[in-house]
């Protein structure tokens, strides 16, 4: 399938720029000139460029409960002194 029109680019060749670390629509151009002409094919770019990135991104994970509130302080941690 033609990802640009204008300028005969397929999606094969707009997945590899993006593969090969064009990250932005602006790159991507750069790399293999889908989007150089009219623009209509921008917001397409734009997509496979964002599903890439999101594909590559490693899975967010909590290592426990999201702490809510001020954060306390263990007692065994508290020193006491005397006053003056």
């Amino acid at each position: 399938m033609y990802v640009c029109v204008c300028l005969a680019v397929t999606e094969q060749e707009v997945e590899a720029a993006i593969a090969g670390g064009a990250h932005t629509r602006t790159s991507v151009t750069a790399a293999c000139r889908a989007g150089g002409d009219c623009g209509a094919c921008h917001q397409m770019i734009e997509d496979m460029v964002e599903d890439h990135l999101e594909a590559c991104a490693p899975p967010c994970e909590q290592s426990g409960p999201i702490p809510t509130g001020p954060q306390l302080v263990a007692a065994e941690a508290l020193v006491r002194t005397r006053a003056a």
